[in-house]
């Protein structure tokens, strides 16, 4: 290497003039600094700089808080739970995006994933709701540890949480084991039990998140292709919430084995009409019912692209519409996303990836396919 150099040093000291030296000098150092500061833009992931390259709108939608609130809210986490009850080992790279992207938008949320710790059960029931996406072990191990200081993954008996609440009738008259879809059932009675308990926001494991959630209070979601629905796919309650409690007596009474949302949107549904005694279900209005509160959230906030339109999330080129009507949401359900097809790169589920879960995405690349 010294004797390369040398020469070409001596060619650079002889030929060029001092003045021209001196401006060479310059023109590199400003060509280097350039260069840093383009590949610092590029390198600041959303988590740094806040600011989302492809949804319009505000980056954060809760409200604007001062300086003190925002230190009283750091210092007391919210709870953010994902629940994953096939009993398999590890995640799907989609499954890991959700909470990734959770992570990133939620710095300063306490994250926790529960997952059934009883292994895969063999029956053919459970083989039907079982994702067609491949386990990535790789992917699993490298989330938590990218994250571990805010995301924790506790394998329980996810079951044993519904004692001490009226659900856990269901476990002990044996009503759960004949159900046609137990993993669902499963999930739609735990989630209830342990937002019950220890309060807190529930999330799918099929989410994409894009903004805080730290607001969400006393909250679910209406979707808008179909008239005064809930969804239970996002939940957030305070613990005992007094409607809490209402839903699980309700949903011990409206189960049934064979009926897909028995325990699910169906039951979520009918029960805050019966209990703020209504037919009818305005968004964004509080709700004051039985000396409790709560509000339901526009479709456009978790379910803008919504479950008719779930093909929209797989076109091989985004649709820049689609952005638009994410404008105004926390995050969107990407309903199904264990069971559907490959995700294109520049599709709307590929750019969201990339940009809210850069990580698992990359990685899932590599290995092989998103």
């Amino acid at each position: 290497m010294k004797e390369i150099w040398t020469p070409l040093s001596m060619v650079y000291n002889k030929t060029l003039s001092r003045s021209t030296r001196k401006k060479l000098r310059k023109i590199l150092a400003f060509a280097f600094l350039l260069y840093c500061l383009v590949y610092c833009a590029n390198s600041f992931d959303r988590s740094t700089t806040g600011k989302s390259r492809l949804l319009p709108g505000a980056d954060n939608l809760c409200a604007v808080e001062s300086s003190a609130s925002r230190g009283q809210r750091n210092e007391k986490a919210q709870n953010i739970f994902f629940l994953e009850t096939s009993g398999e080992p590890c995640l799907t790279a989609r499954q890991a995006c959700s909470i990734e992207s959770t992570a990133r938008s939620n710095p300063y949320a306490m994250i926790s994933v529960h997952m059934e710790n009883s292994g895969p059960t063999k029956q053919a029931n459970v083989k039907n709701e079982q994702t067609s996406q491949r386990r990535n072990c790789a992917i699993t191990n490298r989330l938590f540890q990218e994250w571990e200081n805010n995301v924790k993954l506790v394998r329980e008996d996810l079951l044993q949480h519904l004692r001490n609440t009226p659900l856990w009738r269901l476990q002990q008259q044996g009503r759960l084991n004949p159900s046609v879809h137990p993993l669902t059932h499963r999930s739609d009675a735990v989630r209830v039990a342990m937002l019950w308990k220890y309060g807190g926001v529930y999330l799918d494991l099929d989410c994409l998140v894009f903004r805080p959630l730290y607001c969400l209070k006393n909250t679910a979601g209406l979707v808008d292709f179909l008239p005064d629905w809930v969804e239970n796919g996002v939940m957030a309650f305070e613990a005992s919430h007094p409607f809490l409690q209402f839903l699980m007596k309700y949903m011990v009474f409206a189960f049934k084995p064979e009926e897909y949302i028995s325990l699910g949107p169906a039951t979520l549904t009918d029960s805050i009409k019966y209990f703020c005694d209504r037919t009818e279900l305005p968004a964004e209005k509080m709700l004051t019912c039985r000396n409790s509160s709560m509000i339901l959230q526009s479709p456009r906030a978790f379910y803008a692209i919504n479950n008719r339109r779930q093909n929209a999330f797989y076109h091989p080129e985004a649709d820049q519409s689609d952005f638009e009507d994410l404008r105004f949401s926390y995050l969107t359900h990407v309903y199904d996303a264990g069971n559907r097809p490959f995700v294109p790169d520049k599709s709307l589920y590929g750019l969201l990836a990339q940009e809210f879960c850069p990580t698992t995405y990359g990685m899932a690349l590599t290995d092989g396919e998103f």
